[in-house]
């Protein structure tokens, strides 16, 4: 991956001075789903599997819910281009399983009320993600121009995590499990690197207008994507430590790209007729007092 990166800073470097930079403007939607956390599992509390031997941990079903992002983007040359974007996803998920067990039901951040084992959970989290991108356009020059794309950066996610059955806690039962970056927590939304790669599309409307496709997995180093701050059981002190976790998502984006006509000119010949020393004729004072400029 780093022998890539360096070739496409060569090639970027190296074809600068050939084309300029084009600006490009891109807004869309987004659906987010949250597939799996990736990495060491969680080691359980001995507890677990003599409580509920078939029924450690949460299984969730995700769903895909709608987001936005926009981006400002740069063609470097006909095939290369880079953009600054700012994603805004969102990720739900809810369980049928009415007695589910999992390490942090037994850690002490687990609030102070009572376990509902015939009510299931749910989970509610989003991400505000500001990303570098990088596109390899396989055929610029027409109408249809699939390409390839790898990112990186940095995601913000917060979190809540409650039951699904909203009344149990709306009457002041029991309340939310676990929050982070909501108006129900106290703790911020968790910073975490986030990159990936994917694949995508551009149909050409116009010289200015195109459609624009594409489908990702990306990696979030955070283990609250899906609701549950993760714990390992340590049994040399017999507690629940928290450790950090990673997440993996897939994102299908759609969205309009605007051609802004701008060119930033960066490779541009800036020199010209009015340039000093240019060799232009006809150029000099042409005043009719001083006609011996001509007749010499």
């Amino acid at each position: 991956m780093n022998r890539k990166l360096i070739l496409s800073l060569l090639i970027v470097a190296v074809c600068g001075n050939v084309f300029a930079q084009e600006v490009k403007f891109r807004v869309g939607a987004n659906y987010g789903t949250f597939s799996k956390e990736i990495g060491p599992e969680e080691v359980p509390h001995p507890y677990i599997p003599v409580i509920s031997p078939d029924k450690y941990g949460v299984d969730f079903s995700s769903d895909s819910k709608m987001g936005f992002e926009t981006e400002l983007m740069l063609l470097w040359t006909p095939n290369i281009e880079t953009g600054i974007e700012f994603r805004y996803s969102n990720f739900s998920g809810f369980s049928d399983t009415t007695e589910s067990y999992y390490n942090f039901l037994l850690s002490d951040d687990w609030p102070d009320n009572e376990r509902y084992n015939n009510v299931p959970l749910i989970y509610e989290s989003s991400a505000m993600s500001f990303l570098f991108n990088f596109r390899y356009y396989l055929a610029p020059g027409g109408n249809i121009n699939p390409f390839f794309k790898a990112f990186g950066g940095i995601s913000l996610v917060g979190t809540e995590l409650n039951y699904k059955d909203r009344s149990v806690w709306e009457d002041g039962e029991a309340g939310v499990l676990f929050s982070a970056g909501t108006q129900n927590s106290d703790n911020p939304r968790e910073s975490a690197f986030q990159y990936g790669a994917g694949l995508g599309i551009n149909f050409k409307f116009s010289n200015r207008v195109s459609l624009y496709l594409d489908g990702s997995a990306s990696a979030i180093n955070s283990g609250i994507v899906n609701g549950i701050p993760n714990y390992d059981y340590t049994a040399a002190d017999q507690t629940l430590k928290p450790v950090d976790g990673k997440s993996m998502i897939y994102t299908f984006s759609v969205g309009l790209v605007f051609d802004t006509g701008a060119n930033l000119g960066l490779s541009k010949n800036t020199g010209g007729s009015s340039g000093k020393g240019s060799k232009t004729k006809g150029t000099g004072n042409t005043s009719p007092y001083r006609p011996f400029y001509r007749k010499r």
